[in-house]
């Protein structure tokens, strides 16, 4: 008995629609799933789960273009958030993770990131011009590092958990 591709609608336990390729009964190639709160995702399949790449677009707005493997953002990717906040970078299961780019509120972290927060060393700009250069850990300035302020003035030294020691 041999693998059937055929195209036809395919329901998800979730109640996702899915219309596409079908291989052996499950999504396998590419397609697309609208839920229905208005949450899509188009790209590639392999036996019912999302591989390769896609796009995600939430119902706020916010979409994931990027790598997927075992239904996680995996690889390169770009997220957008409704709020404005938009990240390009590596993801590794679904978590910030490796070099990106994180730009939030009007400041930009060009830098290393581990389990979703900047990790690593890397570089804080504030929209006020102040720059912070240096190690992170856990989301906060921590280790070696220098901060210009935006009259010039430089500060180096070591912070722990984001304040200066």
């Amino acid at each position: 008995m041999g693998s059937c591709y055929s195209q036809v609608p395919y329901t998800f336990p979730d109640g996702g629609i899915y219309d596409g390729e079908i291989k052996d009964g499950l999504p396998d190639g590419k397609g697309k799933i609208i839920w229905d709160n208005g949450t899509q995702f188009e790209g590639f399949f392999e036996k019912g789960k999302k591989v390769k790449k896609g796009t995600f677009q939430w119902s706020d707005s916010s979409r994931y273009e990027g790598e997927f493997l075992n239904e996680n953002f995996h690889g390169y990717g770009e997220y957008y958030w409704y709020n404005g906040k938009v990240y390009k970078g590596n993801w590794v299961n679904g978590k910030m993770e490796g070099k990106g780019i994180l730009n939030y509120d009007g400041k930009v972290y060009n830098g290393e990131f581990k389990n979703d927060k900047k990790d690593g060393l890397g570089e804080l700009q504030w929209p006020d011009g102040q720059i912070y250069t240096g190690n992170w850990k856990n989301g906060r300035q921590d280790g070696k590092g220098k901060l210009i302020e935006p009259n010039g003035n430089i500060i180096e030294g070591i912070w722990v958990k984001g304040k200066k020691q």
